[in-house]
């Protein structure tokens, strides 16, 4: 994930979906602030100006902001693969009432990231070494992506998600295996 093109996508993206919205950096920085996180204007130019990051898989600061920004769980690994920004990026407001009312598992995950930073950060502030602060976050980065996105967890319980089954029937026992199996996989 480290394209130079695709992370220079991904900040022209972020740019216009803030610009789109009527937001300054000094407003995302006072949204990301609402939500625990913290971040300067400074580094929303930095993440704005798309520079594929050499130290870390992603910058600490990139899934706060574009949360700030209304964006979904998701959106940023799909527009770092490849696919068409366009497309990724669709105004939550667009949606169905139900649907942007419904706050998925991973999305609260995300919520949470920038106070598992903000931890570590503090904590080498406080005296502990830098490079356990850097192992620390990198695990929590791990552990992030581990979190199967919500496109991944709907088809990981496959048929029994489609297939209408007659009252008092029960689950086939093929359907049965199957939402176990997915089931020990997001345990």
């Amino acid at each position: 994930m480290t394209d130079p093109t695709r992370w220079a996508v991904l900040g022209q993206v972020i740019r216009s979906d803030r610009e789109r919205q009527g937001l300054t950096r000094e407003d995302v920085v006072a949204l990301v602030k609402a939500r625990g996180g913290s971040v300067t204007t400074r580094t929303i130019a930095n993440l704005e100006k798309g520079i594929a990051p050499t130290r870390r898989p992603k910058p600490l600061a990139l899934e706060p902001v574009v949360a700030a920004l209304g964006w979904q769980s998701g959106w940023v690994d799909r527009i770092l693969a490849g696919e068409d920004p366009g497309a990724v990026v669709q105004r939550v407001e667009a949606q169905a009432p139900a649907e942007s009312a419904a706050v998925s598992p991973r999305a609260e995950l995300l919520e949470l990231v920038g106070r598992v930073y903000e931890f570590s950060r503090m904590a080498a502030r406080l005296g502990a070494p830098a490079d356990l602060r850097d192992e620390f976050d990198q695990l929590a980065q791990r552990l992030l992506d581990a979190v199967p996105t919500d496109q991944q967890a709907r088809e990981a319980y496959g048929l029994a998600a489609y297939r209408p089954h007659a009252e008092g029937e029960g689950v086939p026992a093929d359907d049965a295996a199957r939402i176990r199996e997915a089931l020990g996989k997001n345990l």
